[in-house]
């Protein structure tokens, strides 16, 4: 009867060291399921990272052609409006000429 004792209390230990072993390897999948599962999603974030700097990039490089533009537009609003640009167009576009010139054409 000894013996049946000694074996019910080895097949026992035997059967809780494996359940703390299968707990053990539970928590330890579940841990590396964790880190694949944190390793693509940081991943997944550099990259969006990445492009988002890239856009950035060309939108400051848009921003700056941009700016530029209205400066040109800004200087050509104030070239319109003066006194040079309204005599070269009254000389191109209508042919007259300033009372003390002469207007001489070649003959064709």
């Amino acid at each position: 009867m000894a013996k049946k004792a000694r074996k019910r209390r080895s097949y026992g230990r035997k059967k809780r060291k494996l359940n703390a072993n299968a707990g053990a390897l539970i928590v330890i999948v579940a841990v590396l399921c964790f880190s694949a599962v944190m390793g693509f999603r940081i991943r997944a974030m550099k990259e969006a990272d990445h492009r988002y700097e890239v856009q950035a990039a060309a939108l400051e490089a848009e921003l700056e052609a941009e700016e530029q533009r209205k400066e040109e537009l800004e200087e050509s609003k104030e070239y319109v409006q003066s006194q040079d640009y309204i005599e070269r167009l009254a000389r191109e576009k209508l042919g007259l000429i300033d009372p003390d010139e002469m207007l001489v054409k070649p003959n064709e």
